[in-house]
């Protein structure tokens, strides 16, 4: 990668994260509205990635791109209040665990890579990952979980902004990871 493109997806990260945190503080959404708003956009950042990756990991790139799909498919439902026929008291619920399982799971397939800011990323989102699953379970106000969301864009932003992949004394930065 160059260090070029890590600049644009870090700066595209921490665009994508201010938004959705902006998104908390206006009155027009519902809680559903504002997290259905913030998994899309976390959507968006996974196809950042599906299309980055792809000359180099076909594999990586099409988790990335199914992950997108789900993410964009769970915000809509979140968004318009879908509700699964089945599971009509619990699909809000239901979603929202999605979304953390896609965070986790993003967050694995990162950690897998080969470069080490790949692997810090992985284990930031792993960790977020874990933190959106728990606040799923316990927390009563769920407007947390898009905070967490929002987040966690910004770190993965600033760390792809800051640290170029080749690990070396660069810009000024030194390595995180």
């Amino acid at each position: 990668m160059s260090r070029a493109e890590d600049t644009l997806r870090g700066i595209i990260a921490i665009i994508v994260g201010i938004f959705v945190i902006a998104i908390l503080f206006t009155k027009n959404f519902t809680i559903n509205e504002s997290i259905g708003i913030g998994i899309a956009f976390l959507g968006v950042w996974m196809l950042v990635l599906s299309y980055d990756v792809k000359n180099f990991n076909r594999f990586e790139s099409t988790l990335y791109f199914i992950l997108f799909l789900v993410s964009i498919i769970t915000g809509i439902f979140l968004y318009f209040n879908i509700q699964l026929s089945m599971l009509s008291s619990y699909s809000s619920n239901l979603w929202i665990y999605i979304t953390g399982i896609l965070i986790l799971t993003s967050g694995i397939i990162a950690a897998t890579g080969k470069e080490t800011i790949e692997k810090g990323t992985g284990i930031i989102g792993i960790i977020l990952g874990v933190i959106f699953l728990i606040f799923t379970y316990y927390m009563y106000n769920q407007l947390y979980l898009a905070f967490v969301i929002g987040i966690w864009l910004i770190v993965i932003g600033i760390i792809q902004f800051f640290i170029s992949y080749d690990q070396e004394y660069e810009y000024g930065f030194y390595k995180l990871f």
